[in-house]
């Protein structure tokens, strides 16, 4: 079981940077988690206490607004992990997390992580390096908001999703337009006429659920 866990530890970002024996050590105290399909995970408001990491499955992210409708920022997938600011300070959940599939989590609880740093001091250093940098990368989404157009906030979202590939950038698993409208502050149909036009231009090539890149997308729309 812990052979499991160490694995699906090894290739979360968070914890790339450290030694087997730590990844071996955080799996003991870490306990697995299974939730069927449209199951929420973590509440929006309620007390954090947890890390999660998806070792199989797919969440989606989402806010409430005041009218109470939701507001979904994105999805993650296997690999990806929620929750990691709980292992920190234990405020409130900021965003509610909704399964999208059958879900499986490693699950890491605030308490055993704090004991596990006990035994491996120096492997906060490494963790903290990782924080650091997912909160930089929050601050260029929210600079991209705020000085972007319509436009350049898409590309810049479909780009830091893309892979490099043989014939241009990949995405493997394709957002929504709905998704991919929440996530730049505007709405689907806006995202629809975008894909049409850039499509119709040969720039990009969309599939069940994938989506191809071609060409270095055009700077303005």
């Amino acid at each position: 079981m812990y052979s499991d866990l160490t694995n699906n530890l090894q290739n979360v970002p968070i914890f790339s940077g450290l030694s087997n024996d730590c990844l071996a050590s955080l799996a003991e105290h870490a306990t697995t988690k299974t939730y069927q399909k449209h199951s929420i995970v973590i509440n929006e408001g309620e007390a954090g206490d947890a890390l999660y990491i998806i070792a199989l499955g797919k969440v989606r992210i989402c806010l409430t607004d005041e009218a109470g409708k939701e507001v979904c920022l994105g999805t993650e997938s296997v690999g990806q992990y929620f929750g990691e600011y709980a292992l920190l300070d234990g405020a409130p959940r900021s965003a509610t997390v909704i399964t999208e599939s059958k879900s499986v989590f490693v699950v890491i609880s605030r308490l055993e992580f704090e004991n596990w740093l006990d035994e491996y001091p120096k492997a906060g250093i490494a963790i903290m390096k990782e924080l650091v940098k997912k909160i930089r990368d929050l601050t260029e989404n929210v600079k991209i908001l705020a000085l972007c157009d319509v436009y350049g906030r898409l590309v810049k979202v479909l780009m830091s999703m893309a892979q490099e590939a043989t014939d241009g950038f990949v995405i493997h698993t394709k957002p929504t337009q709905q998704e991919l409208a929440n996530r730049i502050g505007s709405s689907r149909e806006m995202v629809s006429k975008i894909f049409k036009e850039l499509t119709k231009g040969g720039y990009i090539e969309t599939q069940a659920n994938s989506m191809l890149i071609k060409k270095q997308l055009p700077k303005a729309w």
